[in-house]
């Protein structure tokens, strides 16, 4: 881990922003009536779980 890039290159921070979102989305109730609420967003919590994993293991640069 030598290289270096921006904060916004970082795959890791986009993926946990958009868990964010659907944090908020379903603390506030806000996604589509007619869906299990808690399941999309338990489902989505462990989906990105594992890609934090997958992209820490991949990741090659240092964000500077």
């Amino acid at each position: 881990m030598s290289d270096t890039k921006s904060w916004w290159q970082s795959r890791t921070l986009w993926v946990n922003l958009v868990a964010m979102l659907f944090a908020l989305l379903g603390a506030t109730k806000t996604l589509p009536s007619d869906i299990d609420q808690d399941m999309v967003v338990t489902a989505i919590m462990g989906i990105v779980a594992l890609v934090n994993v997958a992209l820490r293991l991949l990741t090659k640069h240092v964000i500077a």
